[in-house]
C-alpha cells in the first residue's frame, strides 16, 4: 500500500513540473509596450457600400481584448435591436440580430473598448464605416459643449440629432445619430443623411438615451438645423432646468401648519382668501416645494382660497382648495434668522442690509436695534428704511454711516489706547532688569478696533408662530483702501440691457451692476475674480434662462476667459466687448 501512495505522489510531482514548465508566461522586463493594436483587415471593408450582411469582422495584427463594450460602443443611426460579439484571439466579430436599413450609411464607433492584452491599450482606429447603400452619406455637425453659466468644458456628453419629421424626441426616445464629447468638450458626428434635424446635448446620467430634465443637464438648439452642405458648426451650452410637467402633490395638515406640496420649486406663488376679512400667513418651505400655512385663523374651522404658483420654467398652476388646521403636539419649526453682512465682515459707510427669516414676521420691535460705535455712541435704526417682500420673510435696508462720527470714535479709541499702551511700557521701563523678559521688552502695539457694532436684541422680531428672536451681535471692521483693489471695467457692446458680475473663485457673486458702460468696482478683497455678463437681448429688464418645451434658447451669456488679480493697494483697468 505504501509502494502505491509512494507511486501517486511521483506521478502528481511530475505532472506538475511537466505542465509548469509548459506554461506560456510573457516575458519579463524589457521596455514597455506603448503600441496600439492595428486593424489589419474587415469585412466589409472599411467605408464600403452596398453592404447587406449582418455580421462585421475586424482583424487586428496582435491578440485584443474588449473592455466596457456595450458602454463604449457608439452605433449610429442608433441600431435599437441587440447584437452579440466573439472575440478569438486577434479577431473580433460582432453579429446583428436584425438587417440594416436600406441606404443608410452606418457608423461603429469603438472609442477604447478594443484593448491590447498586455498594456491596455486601446486601438487608434476606433471607427468604422460602411454603407447599405449606394454611396456614403457624407454630412457632418461639429461643435463644443459647456456649461451656460461657468463656460466649463463637459467630457461624455451626449450629442444628438434627432430627425424633425419624426414623433421622437429627447422627452421619448433616443437619438438618431448620437456621440459624446471628448475631454475637451468637443463633438463630432459624421456621415449623416441629408435632411431636417433637431439638435439636442444632455447627461445621460443612468445610460438610457433619454433625458431626465428633474436631474440631468440639457442644452439644445432653437432652430431646426438643415444638413446640407459637408460641415456644420454648432455649439451648445448646458443648463439644468426641471422640465417635467408641474403637479400639486397633496394638501394637508403637517403638525401645527398646513402644506400644499409641488413636485418642482416655485419661483412666485399668490394666495386669495374667499373671504376677505380673514388675513393669511404663508412661505415657502422644504426646500422652495412648499407653501405653508401658519394658523393664524382665529375660531374658524377652515378657510377656502385659490392660489396661483409658477415653477421655474414659467408653467402656472391654479386651483381651488380648503385650509383647515387640526390639533398638534409636535413643535413648531425652529426661528431661524439669517443676515448679511454677516459677522466680522468690512463694511463702507454704506451698509447694505438683507435679513432672511424662515417664517412670517408679524411685529418688530426697532428699539431693540441699533448701532453702536462706543458705550456711549448709539444709532438707532428707523423703520422708514425698511423693504419687505410681500411674504413678511425677507427685509432689506440701507444704513448711511455718519463717518465723521466713526472718525471721532476712532480717534478717541487709537488715543485711549495708545495711553494704555504707554503706560504698562512705563512700568516695564522701571522695572528691575532682571524681572524684564524678551517678550515685555518688545514694543507694544496697540489692539483697535477699527469698526462698529450692530446689535439685534431679544425680541426684535416676532414670527407667525409668536416665537421671539434671540440676542444677536454683529462686529464689523471698516474697510481700509489701502489693504484692497479696485476694478475698472470699460464696456463696449451694441446691447442696451445687460448686468455685469464679479465673481469669485467658486463662481458666486461678490458685486454686481446692471447697464452701465463705465464700472468702478471699489474695495476688492485681494484674490482671483471672474466677470460674467448676463444680456437681456429682448430689453424686457430681465435675463432669461429660456425654456426648451417652447424652443426658446437662454438669452446670452460672456464670461471673460481670463482671472482677474486683485492686489492690495492696485487699481486696474479692462476693455471687455460682446
Amino acid at each position: 500500500m505504501s509502494k502505491y501512495f509512494l507511486y501517486l505522489f511521483l506521478s502528481l510531482l511530475l505532472y506538475y513540473i511537466f505542465t509548469s514548465c509548459a506554461t506560456v508566461t510573457p516575458p519579463s522586463g524589457g521596455p514597455k509596450d506603448t503600441i496600439a493594436p492595428v486593424r489589419i483587415n474587415t469585412i466589409p471593408a472599411d467605408k464600403s457600400i452596398n453592404y447587406k450582411g449582418k455580421v462585421i469582422v475586424l482583424e487586428y495584427d496582435e491578440r485584443i481584448k474588449t473592455d466596457k463594450l456595450k458602454e463604449q460602443l457608439i452605433i449610429t443611426p442608433l441600431v435599437e435591436d441587440d447584437y452579440e460579439f466573439i472575440l478569438k484571439k486577434n479577431i473580433f466579430k460582432i453579429s446583428f440580430k436584425e438587417p440594416f436599413q436600406d441606404s443608410t450609411t452606418y457608423t461603429l464607433n469603438f472609442r477604447e473598448s478594443i484593448q491590447d492584452i498586455t498594456e491596455n491599450n486601446p486601438t487608434k482606429d476606433n471607427k468604422f464605416t460602411f454603407s447599405t447603400g449606394s454611396f456614403l452619406d457624407s454630412m457632418s455637425i461639429s461643435g463644443n459643449v459647456k456649461k451656460l453659466l461657468t463656460y466649463d468644458t463637459l467630457e461624455n456628453v451626449i450629442v444628438g440629432l434627432y430627425r424633425a419629421e419624426d414623433t421622437v424626441t429627447i422627452y421619448n426616445g433616443s437619438p438618431y445619430y448620437f456621440t459624446q464629447t471628448d475631454e475637451k468638450g468637443r463633438y463630432l458626428i459624421e456621415n449623416i443623411k441629408n435632411g431636417k434635424y433637431l439638435l439636442y446635448a444632455f447627461f445621460d446620467d443612468n445610460k438610457n438615451l433619454k433625458l431626465e430634465s428633474n436631474r440631468e443637464s440639457y442644452g439644445f438648439a432653437k432652430d431646426t438645423i438643415l444638413l446640407n452642405s459637408l460641415k456644420t458648426y454648432k455649439n451648445i451650452d448646458l443648463i439644468k432646468l426641471d422640465l417635467s410637467k408641474f403637479k400639486l402633490m397633496t394638501a394637508l395638515p403637517s403638525g401645527k401648519y398646513f402644506d400644499i406640496n409641488f413636485n418642482k420649486f416655485i419661483t412666485d406663488y399668490d394666495i386669495i382668501p374667499l373671504d376677505r376679512n380673514h388675513d393669511i400667513l404663508t412661505n415657502l418651505s422644504k426646500e422652495g416645494k412648499t407653501i405653508r400655512f401658519y394658523n393664524n385663523f382665529g375660531d374658524i374651522d377652515s378657510l377656502q382660497v385659490s392660489f396661483s404658483a409658477i415653477d421655474s420654467i414659467n408653467s402656472i398652476l391654479t386651483d381651488t382648495l380648503f385650509v383647515k388646521f387640526k390639533p398638534s403636539r409636535r413643535k413648531t419649526e425652529t426661528f431661524k434668522i439669517d443676515i448679511t453682512p454677516e459677522n466680522n465682515a468690512q463694511i463702507d459707510t454704506k451698509i447694505d442690509v438683507e435679513i432672511n427669516f424662515s417664517k412670517p414676521i408679524i411685529s418688530i420691535n426697532t428699539d431693540s436695534i441699533y448701532i453702536q460705535f462706543d458705550t456711549t455712541k448709539i444709532v438707532e435704526i428707523d423703520d422708514s428704511i425698511f423693504i419687505w417682500n410681500k411674504l413678511k420673510d425677507k427685509l432689506s435696508f440701507q444704513i448711511a454711516i455718519n463717518k465723521s462720527l466713526a472718525d471721532t470714535v476712532l480717534s478717541r479709541r487709537i488715543k485711549a489706547e495708545q495711553i494704555k499702551m504707554d503706560s504698562i511700557q512705563q512700568k516695564q521701563s522701571e522695572a528691575p532688569i532682571k524681572k524684564q523678559t524678551n517678550k515685555s521688552s518688545k514694543q507694544l502695539k496697540p489692539k483697535i478696533n477699527t469698526g462698529l457694532q450692530f446689535y439685534f436684541g431679544i425680541g426684535s422680531f416676532y414670527s407667525a408662530d409668536l416665537d421671539t428672536s434671540k440676542s444677536i451681535g454683529l462686529k464689523y471692521e471698516f474697510i481700509e483702501p489701502s489693504k484692497n483693489g479696485i476694478q475698472n471695467i470699460n464696456i463696449q457692446t451694441e446691447f442696451e440691457s445687460f448686468t455685469v458680475q464679479l465673481l469669485d473663485e467658486n463662481f458666486e457673486i461678490y458685486k454686481e451692476t446692471s447697464n452701465q458702460k463705465t464700472i468702478r468696482f471699489k474695495n476688492l478683497e485681494p484674490g482671483r475674480y471672474k466677470i460674467r455678463v448676463l444680456i437681456d437681448a429682448n430689453n424686457d429688464g430681465t435675463w432669461s434662462i429660456g425654456n426648451m418645451l417652447n424652443h426658446i434658447e437662454p438669452e446670452p451669456v460672456y464670461i471673460y476667459p481670463e482671472f482677474i488679480v486683485i492686489r492690495a493697494d492696485w487699481e486696474t483697468s479692462l476693455n471687455i466687448t460682446f
